[in-house]
């Protein structure tokens, strides 16, 4: 699961349902809008690391934690390494487009890894094998059909 950052992003969700159930997606960003992404986790366990960090190594109340950034694109090609009929067409919505272009492309969370070592564990070749996996379980439990 991807956790995502604003409402432009649960894209990063739906393409992973499209590719394993119709092949196609239509994706409402442009091909190279770039967003931070995270797999689901790697939220929980930085969670939990924050929370039983000792107190006397943190120099902050709050702190960002990152895992990746990456386009539609990036994550379409990713997908088409598992799923190679997958195809992805491009129509960007101009509300979503323009929330998407005024977010980080990174979050900086040199705080976290200095004071106490979070690191993410998935990358996007994880997450797309995760994520893929994952659904097509789901819907082979449910009598859906897989691609």
């Amino acid at each position: 699961m991807v956790v995502f950052s604003c409402l432009c992003t649960d894209y990063a969700v739906q393409i992973f349902h499209d590719a394993v159930s119709t092949g196609n997606h239509e994706c409402y960003l442009r091909s190279d809008t770039r967003l931070p992404m995270m797999h689901i986790s790697d939220c929980h366990r930085a969670t939990v690391e924050f929370m039983h960090a000792p107190e006397s190594q943190l120099s902050l109340r709050t702190y960002n934690i990152a895992a990746m950034s990456f386009t539609p694109e990036e994550v379409a090609l990713e997908i088409q390494k598992h799923v190679p009929e997958f195809k992805v067409t491009y129509k960007p919505d101009t509300v979503r487009q323009t929330i998407a272009d005024s977010w980080p492309v990174r979050f900086d969370d040199s705080n976290a890894r200095r004071d106490w070592g979070w690191a993410p564990v998935y990358g996007l070749e994880g997450l797309v094998s995760d994520m893929l996996r994952s659904i097509r379980e789901k819907r082979t439990v449910e009598g859906l059909p897989v691609s």
